[in-house]
């Protein structure tokens, strides 16, 4: 095991933070998790446990400090009325005694508990104004989601309008497909010739996701509420009371599934019971909420970047049977990631007949000792991917146990070791990450190439008309061929190359992060766009000059450098530069000076009035750096209502703390003196 120095706790943060955030992609905007909640927990904690031992090196976008994943591009952006959190969650009794510990340290031993099942679909906020839905967004990033008011109209059980609830009325809950719509709309999915959903959760995400809401119409969705969200500002002190008000306005809560009690056993008790009735229930539960019902003891308890701390979900255990490895293959993912894959003998678990189980990695597949001929013990982690648990008998005599390969099995580019996991280098020319890459490089944030979604991507792969990036700049030739594909015609074909050739000349930060470099942003993309100006200059840099750009370090610097050394790379880099021909960065951007010149700003609480996204731009307009993490190179912490740790962080730093009056008149100029640590703090 390579010493946990501070290069090497860089690395693994730079990589554990790339890594989660593609999973965040996944889960919340794609809705093709390819892990498990448990092992994206694992990845997710050793993760926190690295920053708290070296917070310095905290990423600025760290997946620790949010939920989810940004909004998608389709629809409006809506910034919720508190940000919607997750919930810590784990199939360990542990995490019900941990809970309860938490809950005696506060004083609050003995309140009364509100369980209720945990059912898997789609966190939705509403708000209803003068009684009437206004406005419907998806969680997205826990502080700004998606607008999907329209398709949520569709569903039978949200009230359109609540008789009595005057004002401002925000409820959350979950919006899911019951069992039987879920098996009715795959067999209508079948019969049409369409690829079925793998999934309840995945069938609801997919259907509130349609651009059309007709679509959202004809599926079978369900909602279930959780929280009124403004309970405490409308007179209620407990939940349960506040969650009988919303089935008095018409909410399906469901009493039979609210359990009040002080007892810890009576929890206990019903996880089990839930546990044993999982598969008679009409719907997919996979665990049981537990939440403090005291919303006055809720306050004091508090909360953390991403979690409540008067919450927890205690999942149940993974559905388990045991099959025989006939093989174990080698994919490679969109991101190049080389994961070893189990072929079995079909089994089926949780009524889904499973052949092919996934092994994460070549460390996980050594931990468990796993080879071909082996009886295994399969399980579909979270319900949705299966995996092998464990060996239940070895295969006599044994095979050799697979090693990483140190070739890609697609491309032949080499492959290198990240953490626990092996990656083809090859990012930009290995055929098992061109759609990943296509997709990235179309995406909102990249190029923002609008009607280049993954199925036409596939449809144009299937084509032959895509190979790579640069192909994607010769599709006007194949107008008339394009025209001809499933659902498309030529109106389409000429809206996707008008886009196409929009995106020629867009500006070089943009350019940069729509090429994938592993660990760039778009914070770092507009840092490195801002130093060099130029494209031609960032491909030549050096590592020790890519280091000495601001927000990039020796890490980040490496794998830049890295990454256009490598000559398939390169190549296709500089042949998609010529093609589109990015802006360069106008040299007042290069140049900007301001009242923030040179510092790090962090945010803390809310901002009446500002969102986060427009109080960090304000701060790089000032010539600053927004950053997520309090640390003794932080010039500026700003805070705001309701405030969190960072506020106590930076009090034992001596760093200058201003509220949102003081940070607006520093970045206008009405203060003569810019900001120094320690002097002039407001609190």
């Amino acid at each position: 095991m390579e010493e946990l120095t501070r290069p090497v706790a860089a690395r693994r943060i730079a990589a554990l933070s790339a890594e989660i955030r593609r999973h965040n992609r996944l889960y919340y905007q794609q809705d093709r998790p390819e892990i498990s909640d448990e092992e994206y927990d694992r990845l997710l904690a050793e993760l926190d446990q690295l920053e708290r031992r070296f917070p310095e090196l905290r990423l600025p976008d760290s997946p620790t400090q949010s939920v989810g994943a940004p909004p998608q591009t389709s629809f409006a952006p809506v910034v919720h009325h508190r940000p919607m959190l997750s919930l810590e969650s784990k199939a360990d009794p542990a995490i019900f005694t941990d809970f309860l510990r938490r809950l005696a340290e506060a004083g609050a031993a003995g309140a009364v508990l509100l369980a209720q099942p945990k059912i898997d679909g789609l966190s939705v906020e509403l708000v209803y104004e003068s009684g009437l839905l206004r406005v419907g967004s998806t969680r997205g990033d826990g502080q700004t989601g998606e607008d999907i008011t329209p398709n949520l109209r569709t569903v039978a059980d949200i009230p359109h309008h609540l008789d009595g609830g005057d004002g401002l009325v925000v409820v959350r809950g979950e919006v899911y497909m019951d069992r039987q719509g879920f098996e009715a709309l795959n067999r209508s999915l079948v019969e049409a010739g369409q690829e079925p959903f793998a999934n309840p959760r995945n069938a609801a995400a997919g259907s509130l996701r349609q651009l059309d809401p007709r679509v959202t119409a004809g599926r079978p969705l369900r909602f279930f509420p959780f929280e009124l969200v403004n309970a405490i500002e409308l007179g209620f002190t407990s939940d349960h009371e506040a969650l009988r008000r919303l089935d008095h306005w018409g909410f399906p809560v469901g009493a039979d599934h609210l359990h009040l009690g002080t007892d810890p056993g009576f929890v206990e008790k019903l996880h089990a019971d839930y546990l044993a009735r999982r598969d008679e229930l009409p719907f997919e539960i996979d665990g049981v909420v537990i939440k403090l019902d005291d919303l006055g003891l809720r306050e004091v308890m508090g909360t953390r970047s991403r979690t409540p701390r008067w919450a927890v979900a205690w999942k149940f255990p993974p559905r388990q049977k045991i099959t025989t490895v006939r093989d174990i293959a080698v994919q490679v993912g969109r991101t190049g990631k080389l994961t070893p894959v189990a072929l079995l003998d079909p089994v089926d678990v949780g009524g889904v007949t499973v052949s092919r189980a996934t092994l994460h990695n070549f460390e996980q597949l050594a931990r468990l000792d796993v080879r071909v001929g082996d009886r295994v013990r399969v399980e579909r982690a979270g319900d949705v991917i299966p995996k092998v648990a464990e060996v239940e008998t070895a295969g006599q005599p044994r095979q050799p146990l697979l090693t990483p390969p140190t070739a890609c099995p697609v491309c032949g580019a080499p492959v290198a070791a990240e953490g626990a996991y092996h990656r083809c280098q090859n990012r930009l020319g290995c055929p098992a990450q061109i759609m990943g890459a296509l997709e990235h490089y179309a995406s909102r944030a990249a190029m923002d190439i609008e009607g280049l979604g993954e199925k036409r991507i596939e449809q144009l792969r299937q084509a032959g008309l895509l190979t790579d990036l640069p192909s994607l700049y010769a599709l006007h030739q194949h107008r008339e061929t394009m025209a001809g594909l499933e659902g498309w015609g030529r109106l389409s074909a000429d809206n996707l190359l008008r886009n196409l050739e929009s995106s020629r000349g867009k500006p070089l930060a943009r350019f940069l992060f729509a090429l994938g470099i592993p660990n760039v942003g778009e914070a770092t993309a507009r840092d490195l766009a801002n130093h060099f100006g130029e494209f031609q200059a960032i491909v030549d840099a050096g590592e020790a000059e890519l280091s000495r750009v601001p927000g990039v370090g020796p890490v980040v610097a490496a794998s830049i450098a890295q990454f256009f050394a490598r000559p398939q790379t390169r190549d296709v880099a500089l042949r998609l530069a010529e093609l589109v021909k990015p802006a360069p960065a106008p040299e007042e951007q290069r140049q900007r000076v301001g009242p923030l010149s040179g510092l790090s700003v962090v945010f803390t609480g809310e901002l009446p009035g500002l969102s986060r996204a427009e109080a960090e731009e304000m701060v790089r307009q000032a010539g600053g750096k927004a950053s997520s993490s309090v640390s003794k190179k932080t010039g500026l912490v700003v805070v705001g209502d309701s405030p969190g740790s960072k506020a106590d962080r930076a009090r034992q730093l001596g760093v200058r703390m201003v509220d949102l009056a003081g940070f607006l008149a520093l970045v206008r100029g009405r203060e003569a003196n810019p900001p120094a640590k320690g002097q002039g703090s407001l609190f």
